[in-house]
């Protein structure tokens, strides 16, 4: 009886945290909105600002030592905001919108799949929540998402690598998908590092600021990477 309510409380807590996930991920939705209103140099604005709060999370007071590894995360960080300002100047609120769509998409994907699905654990030194149904549901999700917008928005226009319609552009998603997958594995194992469970409490179940865009941080930072290459 013990272990029935047990498992009762443990269900009803898994879906009150995948809601608060999922309306977590789903605030940046209004961000998205926002980049095809505001001026190029409010963007900027904005973006330095993000860098400036994710810089007080990495150097909190409340981390102890670790300099050379926080020094490290802040250039990541610096790089990430970077790429994503030329992303913008580059190809305009579309491409910004792309990266902050898979970066969100997977990690739904992940979440509730892994949530669900459960299975074998992906990483159980780095992050032990995460499982390979986890990564396999945030890849499906993040594709399909990818494909709809990219029929629906970019496939007669000249913003066609947003859409997969390509084995070239299939595999640029592809890079990008697991690039988020990875900046967020990256953030976890930083966090181990640094003997902390979130970067900051701004965001209701996914902590601070950095939590919230360590997949996007990567993303920005491949895709721009592939543009200036290929």
């Amino acid at each position: 009886m013990v272990s029935e309510m047990a498992q009762e409380n443990e269900v009803i807590d898994d879906g009150k945290e995948f809601i608060v996930r999922v309306l977590s991920s789903f605030m940046f939705i209004p961000l998205i909105f926002l980049l095809f209103l505001v001026p190029y140099n409010v963007f900027l604005a904005l973006c330095w600002t993000t860098f400036c709060v994710m810089g007080c999370e990495i150097f909190s007071p409340k981390i102890k030592g670790k300099w050379a590894l926080r020094a490290l995360a802040l250039v990541i960080c610096f790089l990430g905001i970077l790429s994503f300002m030329y992303c913008r100047k580059l190809f305009g609120p579309l491409g910004c919108g792309f990266l902050i769509g898979i970066a969100s998409f997977t990690d739904i994907g992940a979440y509730s799949f892994g949530k669900m699905i459960r299975g074998p654990k992906l990483c159980p030194k780095i992050s032990p929540q995460k499982t390979w149904a986890g990564l396999v549901g945030g890849i499906i999700l993040a594709n399909t998402a990818c494909f709809c917008a990219g029929y629906i928005f970019f496939r007669s226009s000249e913003y066609g690598v947003f859409w997969p319609k390509s084995a070239v552009n299939f595999w640029i998603v592809q890079a990008v998908i697991f690039a988020s997958v990875l900046g967020d594995l990256l953030e976890s194992t930083f966090k181990r590092k640094i003997a902390v469970k979130d970067m900051g409490d701004l965001f209701p179940g996914h902590g601070g600021i950095l939590d919230r865009l360590d997949s996007l941080i990567l993303a920005s930072i491949i895709f721009v990477i592939i543009d200036i290459l290929f």
